[in-house]
């Protein structure tokens, strides 16, 4: 197997864990708690070392394990995805769907900044890919996809209000787009791993005392992001 594609999506992938980071601190800080509260005043009494180490340490493993992380996704999309462009667009969506993840996970949002730019980067890749390879009937695919999963979670957000925000209809574009570019059986099974795991997801937090079925609720971002890559990159095709 040629791994210089790979390797080389793998290394740029990694370099984006600093800004990744950066958008995670910058939109999406923990909510504050009363123990959380505690600990910043706590951290604020005690003096930083010379070096600054105290301040740069948390920040540096979330860099890490961010780099990590995108890393991995890039070389296993790299791997399995073709042609190159779409590749990319794969990573994109890995690339901005991470941030967008631990953002929901926290805050429970997606913000616009994040949702408009993963989809602005994977229509790009993907009108690229089409036209460097005349495959235009899987870009009217992905853009079909994508308008279908966008208005199955608004209709779900009127239907059952709190079950589903506009964020995940907009996030819905940019992985709708690209798993129906590969089909939408491709298509069905991102949208369908998406739910069971977040089913998986609820029953845990019910079983381990952490919510109740009457109250609480599940960002459904970092599913969905999931969802799609497993299906694009592990599905054959």
């Amino acid at each position: 197997m040629h791994l210089i594609f790979p390797v080389t999506v793998a290394v740029i992938a990694a370099a984006c864990g600093w800004p990744a980071s950066a958008l995670v601190l910058a939109l999406g800080p923990p909510r504050p708690t009363d123990e959380g509260a505690r600990a910043a005043a706590v951290a604020r009494a005690v003096p930083a070392s010379p070096d600054g180490a105290t301040r740069r340490g948390p920040r540096r493993a979330t860099v890490f394990l961010t780099s990590l992380v995108l890393a991995l996704l890039g070389f296993g999309i790299a791997v399995r995805v073709h042609p190159a462009a779409v590749a990319a667009a794969g990573c994109w969506v890995a690339t901005c769907g991470v941030p967008l993840a631990i953002i929901d996970t926290r805050r429970r949002r997606l913000p616009d900044a994040l949702t408009g730019a993963c989809l602005a980067g994977t229509a790009g890749l993907l009108t690229a890919a089409a036209a460097t390879s005349g495959t235009w009937p899987a870009l009217g695919e992905a853009g079909l996809g994508a308008l279908a999963v966008a208005a199955f979670f608004v209709l779900l957000a009127v239907a059952s209000p709190g079950s589903a925000g506009l964020g995940d209809a907009k996030l819905g574009l940019s992985t709708g787009a690209l798993a129906a570019w590969f089909g939408w059986a491709v298509l069905l099974t991102a949208v369908f791993a998406a739910f069971a795991a977040a089913a998986g997801y609820g029953v845990w937090l019910v079983a381990s005392g952490r919510a109740s079925f009457r109250g609480g609720s599940v960002p459904f971002g970092p599913f969905l992001v999931a969802g799609c890559l497993l299906a694009v990159a592990v599905l054959p095709r």
